[in-house]
């Protein structure tokens, strides 16, 4: 109960931090995490041994403070007008975004637990784009915190179990958003990324090739002080007749996209499991 309420208090409270604030909190908050989180230090080591191995130990704790600033960012979504998000982010490729527009299908739009997505990510709301996230059941005080903050501007959340419901979402022309980064049900394709055979996530080339919507890569990062966005152009899927080989074909296109955009920030991919030597 005490938890519950101290949560409470900080979705009020959060919004209202000014980003002066904001940032020497995380450098303290995330501090304290990497701190705390041995298994999770180890993993991140390891991730970064492969994608960085001339500095595979200095990153360590920025990761930890990169994920503090990332959810600080979050709790500040409800108190944060469109227009002055929009203002915050530089974005390229945005054309990309657009011509799959002008398809007047829905689209997948693929990303990664890279720099402030959640955050980034409502860019399509404030832009009058109805768009879909699907998301894990959320078990813990916290986690159904941060979706209400997620869903404050308009994103609709539905759970990743709902394969019906994100089919729908793209027939009525919305954007549908994956993270394809972590298998974390242990469905996806082993394919190359960084040298080595990982498995990847497949969910988000499959969708695309059952419903015809284009898939187009999209990640978020900081650089320099600002907020980016950056959309590639459309993902070219194989379409052979050979399902499983097409599949898995999508999913080694989408890591070399992805690999290209983590080599750039590997201090940004908060992923706190260990990506290679995985069964």
């Amino acid at each position: 109960m005490a938890a519950g309420a101290l949560l409470r208090a900080a979705e009020r409270a959060l919004p209202r931090v000014p980003e002066g604030v904001a940032i020497p909190a995380a450098e303290i908050v995330g501090t304290l995490a990497w701190a705390a989180s041995p298994g999770a230090r180890r993993a991140v080591r390891a991730n970064l041994r492969v994608i960085a191995p001339e500095r595979a130990e200095a990153p360590v704790r920025r990761v930890f403070v990169e994920q503090a600033r990332n959810y600080l960012e979050v709790f500040r979504i409800p108190a944060t007008a469109p227009d002055e998000l929009l203002a915050r982010i530089r974005v390229t490729g945005w054309e990309h975004l657009e011509r799959a527009r002008a398809g007047g299908r829905g689209i997948i739009v693929a990303s990664a637990h890279l720099g402030p997505i959640s955050l980034v990510g409502q860019m399509l709301v404030a832009h009058g784009y109805e768009t879909v996230l699907p998301v894990e059941t959320a078990h813990t005080e916290f986690q159904r915190a941060v979706n209400r903050a997620r869903r404050s501007l308009g994103l609709q959340l539905v759970p990743t179990t709902a394969g019906l419901a994100i089919v729908r979402a793209l027939r009525e022309g919305k954007i549908v958003g994956v993270l394809a980064d972590r298998a974390v049900t242990g469905v996806g394709e082993r394919v190359p990324f960084f040298g080595r055979d990982a498995l990847l996530p497949s969910a988000h080339v499959v969708l695309a090739l059952r419903t015809g919507a284009p898939l187009i890569p999209a990640f978020s990062g900081r650089d320099r002080g600002r907020l980016t966005a950056s959309f590639e152009p459309r993902l070219e899927l194989p379409s052979t007749g050979d399902r499983t080989a097409d599949v898995r074909e999508g999913v080694r296109r989408w890591s070399r996209v992805l690999e290209r955009y983590v080599r750039r920030s590997p201090e940004q991919w908060t992923v706190f499991e260990e990506v290679w030597g995985r069964g």
